[in-house]
């Protein structure tokens, strides 16, 4: 992950991507980094990823580090969506997207 550009994450976010996944997120909130997400190839998501994601969001809110996930794919938000991770993830839930319609 560069220090400034957005990342794009993998097609797959498995149970087998989330450890590298949170080791490369944590090391960059600790350099203070911010961090961008581009999820617009993410054909699928597992729980464990939506996890590190999610835990990887908050980690960064406490240390004063910008995290965003822009353009999640259909797949990762419904996935989002499905593990209830909206709001946690920054993103717009079901309900809100029915009030901008």
């Amino acid at each position: 992950m560069s220090s400034s550009a957005t990342s794009l994450l993998p097609e797959t976010l498995d149970t087998s991507a989330a450890g590298p996944l949170r080791i490369a997120l944590l090391d960059r909130i600790d350099r203070g980094e911010p961090v961008r997400l581009d999820g617009s190839e993410v054909t699928r998501a597992g729980l464990a990823c939506l996890q590190v994601l999610a835990s990887a969001r908050a980690t960064a809110a406490e240390q004063d580090v910008d995290f965003r996930l822009d353009q999640p794919s259909e797949a990762l938000a419904r996935m989002i969506a499905l593990a209830g991770l909206d709001a946690a993830l920054g993103l717009p839930g079901d309900d809100d997207r029915d009030l901008a319609a």
